[in-house]
């Protein structure tokens, strides 16, 4: 164990730089939860820099044969008759860090996956996952999509893995640069987690149930040397297409190790092989999600040591909950129920409050320009930061967090004691514009 503590304790350097592609995703099949015939699909979001986080809920919209799409890019592309309503988190300045939930509960979010591609070409970035929410109106669907998205115009980034949910089933999409994807379904009695690397292993295309791809995913492979089938081996996505160095980085095998221990039947080594998904050892609650998504490796060997560090999320091994953590998401699926369970920035030291796709408005203070020109204003560093946002929503809880931060171990009870006692408030409240006002009136007065 301590060898392999080492070979982590190396890569430092690499988890400094790409530490904006900590993301982690964790997706509950629907026989699995507590509350049967429900999925979820629970992530945090993690960016560097100084950025604010938006909210909107966008209404359903019409488009006739003449409409067009504009990309971020400067393309215009066809448009389609329905638009889907959206309830929107915008993560300004960044490429791919919104999250969507559309009126169906089609969910998604994702996960930087770079691939060893160095010659395909693409231009969708920003604006694939929107295409996606406001067109699908099942995960499977939304699958299907993007598959023809990427055949027409191609992915413009190194890689990337989209996690795509409804109320029946959940769908890993991972997409290389250019034309090439692969998608698996996971499994009604299975929870699969993503940190920032490829977890589709092998494939069967036949298998359209469970599986969905490129008809030359592996014949593809093989012309560019990823993949020799004179081996006798299997062919495995992963194995085929990640960029070598993401499969045993610091920022990627603890964070999976610890996450799948903290729920699987079956306990892993940290150098054991970790399945595409696995069977848990109790039924999966939200409270089970919310723990895992504020994890510092509590109890492991990868624990902070408190004498060498003031707060756990600026550590040498990257962890769950961490110091680029932009927000963190439950969303909860079912026939009558579509919510966000959300929490600003880190969740250990916010609470999750419910944000119901049915509410009609988003507070004022929760963004800092309208829904109609939030797109154009995207990019804009200077406009979307907490110095030109001082009484943004983002910016209140940003200041806090700070203060928490400041003597993280010696601020732990008034923070557990803030977190517990807000969540216990909303546990039964149904009026989600009224809690995100309230969480804004309480951290703006601490």
């Amino acid at each position: 164990m301590k060898s392999v503590i080492i070979t982590f304790l190396i890569s430092f350097y690499f988890t400094a730089v790409i530490a904006q592609q900590n993301c982690y995703t964790i997706a509950v099949g629907k026989n699995i939860t507590e509350t049967n015939n429900t999925i979820y699909l629970a992530h945090n979001e993690d960016d560097s820099g100084d950025l604010i986080i938006n909210m909107f809920k966008t209404e359903h919209k019409i488009f006739t044969e003449k409409d067009s799409f504009l990309l971020t890019n400067g393309q215009n592309i066809p448009q389609v008759k329905n638009v889907n309503s959206l309830l929107w988190i915008e993560t300004t300045q960044q490429n791919f860090g919104d999250m969507f939930m559309n009126e169906f509960g089609v969910t998604i979010c994702s996960n930087s996956c770079p691939s060893r591609e160095d010659k395909a070409e693409g231009i969708l970035n920003y604006d694939f996952r929107r295409l996606i929410a406001e067109r699908a109106k099942t995960a499977k669907q939304a699958v299907k999509i993007a598959g023809k998205l990427l055949k027409k115009y191609g992915y413009e980034s190194s890689g990337r893995t989209y996690t795509i949910a409804d109320e029946k089933e959940i769908w890993i999409l991972a997409v290389v640069k250019g034309n090439h994807w692969v998608a698996q379904r996971v499994p009604n009695n299975q929870v699969a987690i993503i940190p920032n690397y490829y977890t589709i292993g092998e494939i069967d295309l036949k298998d359209t149930s469970n599986y969905l791809g490129t008809d030359d995913i592996v014949s593809y492979a093989t012309e560019r040397g990823w993949y020799n089938p004179k081996l006798g081996k299997p062919f495995n996505f992963r194995q085929a297409y990640s960029t070598r160095r993401v499969l045993h980085a610091s920022w990627n095998v603890p964070r999976h190790w610890a996450g799948i221990n903290l729920l699987a039947e079956k306990h892993y080594g940290i150098d054991d092989k970790f399945p595409f998904s696995f069977k848990p050892k109790n039924k999966i609650s939200i409270n089970d999600l919310k723990k895992l998504l504020d994890n510092h490796y509590e109890g492991t060997d990868f624990e902070t040591n408190h004498a060498l560090h003031k707060n756990p999320h600026k550590n040498l091994n990257h962890r769950i909950c961490n110091t680029s953590t932009k927000f963190s998401v439950i969303a909860k699926l079912n026939y009558t129920t579509k919510t966000l369970w959300w929490a600003p920035l880190n969740p250990c030291i916010f609470p999750y409050v419910p944000i119901n796709f049915d509410i009609k408005e988003i507070p004022k203070m929760y963004s800092n320009i309208g829904e109609k020109t939030a797109k154009a204003n995207h990019f804009l560093k200077q406009e979307n930061s907490y110095k030109a946002n001082p009484k943004h929503a983002f910016t209140v809880f940003n200041n806090y967090r700070k203060s928490i931060n400041k003597n993280y171990w010696n601020n732990k009870s008034e923070r557990d004691d803030f977190k517990n006692n807000f969540e216990q408030k909303v546990k039964s409240e149904t009026d989600s514009y009224k809690i995100l006002i309230e969480l804004y009136k309480k951290l703006e007065s601490l």
